[in-house]
């Protein structure tokens, strides 16, 4: 294989990969994004009887749609209402759990409440006695100093040395017995330690002062509180199984809601396009309309008519651009003869727009023949172009036939894009509904381009050298 037709066909095989990525769906042929805002079936031409039942799906499209919107809400907020309900759960347990360990430390606190009684009462007690004693020793001490009184009474006389000096010794004893008293105010301080240890003991102790009794029922009701949690953390689970319930079940009513939509919209893709307008006579034309079935016919005769072209011209000895030239315009014309015929509403501007798809369509395919023959010679190559040629046909053809009624997988039409009849037939179909000018932009452009990389530079030598 030569360099240069090694390029050739690396540049035919480029152009078909860029189809790909183009915009050439088949139903945005009889769309356009600025004037159709909903899915629609392919445009018919010939009688219209189906006005009721379009009617009637585009009330139940609107009405799915507004079901499917619903549903999607109603399972957003069932979404949110169960996060919240969790956090609700998991707080109802964290409580649970502090509720527990607070009756227990009440249970430990009420048991360290009763020891506390128990040795406050004692202290009490102790602390009595103790007042009671000092309060008899200024009764004692001036017992003390009226026995020292008498015996100093008794001993003024003595003149014995003993007596004498034992004399001397009370007096110094009085002395210390009168001095020897209590400040004013600590009877008073001791009166007031005794009442408040005893207070403090029946405090602690006693049934019926404030906090014996506080503790006790803070005691008894951390207890009801820890009980009551328990049982609610109880509830809460069940209830959780139930919110589960309800958030699958309106996971189903989306889905459902969804499939609701998706079925409607494929009922109204099947209801095909009226040709004609309502209006007060019966009806008005109220733009282009060809089948698309119809296009992509004419598209399969393009395709067909130019490798037979690409097949005579390699094999004529002279004029092979003449039959190149002139049988492309005869294909075209016929092609663009008969979607008039067909279709309804063509004007000048949609006849050289379908002449120019079909055109070049039928060169785009005599050029990628061309290209087959000098890469592997006349027999490999023409049988290479006219398997493809069948293989374009039954593809693409099977593409649009569906796509006039439901919608096609992605991965089909990936495929159908890749095809230079995928190109004819997007530019006839758009240009006789009206549809998507981008369409028709790619299909052409491709098509040239595949036209000019199989048809420029080829010779009447390519052929003795490529035997």
């Amino acid at each position: 294989m030569k360099s240069g037709n090694a390029w050739r066909l690396v540049c035919a095989l480029l152009a078909l990969v860029v189809g790909v990525f183009l915009p050439m769906s088949p139903a945005d042929t009889w769309t356009n994004a600025g004037r159709d805002s909903e899915v629609s079936g392919a445009p018919q031409v010939g009688p219209d009887n189906l006005g009721d039942a379009r009617r009637a799906a585009g009330e139940a499209g609107l009405q799915a749609q507004v079901l499917k919107q619903g549903a999607g809400q109603l399972a957003a907020g069932i979404g949110e209402a169960q996060g919240q309900a969790q956090q609700l759960i998991d707080a109802i347990a964290a409580a649970q759990s502090g509720s527990q360990e607070l009756a227990d430390g009440m249970v430990q606190l009420q048991a360290g409440t009763g020891q506390l009684g128990a040795g406050a009462t004692q202290l009490a007690d102790s602390i009595g006695e103790i007042v009671g004693q000092i309060s008899g020793f200024e009764a004692v001490r001036g017992q003390v100093v009226s026995a020292i009184d008498r015996s100093l009474e008794e001993l003024k006389d003595a003149k014995d040395p003993e007596a004498v000096q034992a004399r001397e010794s009370l007096k110094e004893l009085r002395e210390q017995a009168q001095t020897a008293q209590l400040p004013p105010d600590a009877m008073a301080r001791m009166n007031q330690l005794r009442d408040g240890s005893r207070d403090l003991a029946n405090q602690l102790a006693v049934p019926g002062y404030g906090f014996h009794d506080g503790i006790y029922t803070a005691t008894s009701g951390s207890a009801e509180l820890a009980a009551g949690l328990r049982e609610l953390q109880a509830q809460t689970g069940q209830a959780t199984g139930g919110i589960d319930e309800l958030v699958a079940g309106v996971e189903r009513i989306n889905q459902m809601a969804g499939m609701n939509a998706d079925k409607v919209g494929a009922v109204r893709a099947a209801i095909p396009v009226p040709a004609v307008a309502p209006g007060a006579d019966g009806g008005e034309p109220a733009g282009p309309t060809l089948a698309p079935v119809a296009a992509m016919l004419l598209a399969a005769m393009a395709v067909l008519g130019g490798t037979a072209l690409s097949a005579a011209a390699w094999f004529a000895s002279r004029g092979r651009w003449w039959i190149l030239g002139i049988g492309s315009v005869v294909l075209a014309a016929a092609g663009t003869i008969l979607a008039g015929v067909i279709g309804s509403g063509f004007g000048v501007q949609e006849y050289g727009v379908a002449f120019a798809g079909l055109l070049l369509g039928t060169l785009a395919n005599a050029g990628l023949a061309s290209v087959f023959n000098r890469a592997f010679g006349a027999g490999v190559g023409l049988g290479s172009a006219g398997v493809l040629a069948l293989v374009q046909t039954g593809l693409v053809g099977w593409v649009w036939r569906t796509a006039t009624t439901a919608q096609v997988d992605q991965v089909w039409v990936t495929l159908s894009q890749a095809a230079p009849m995928h190109w004819a037939t997007t530019a006839v179909s758009a240009a006789g509904n009206g549809g998507d000018y981008r369409g028709i932009i790619s299909a052409v452009l491709l098509s040239a381009l595949l036209a000019v990389v199989g048809l420029v530079g080829a010779r009447g030598t390519d052929r003795q050298m490529s035997r």
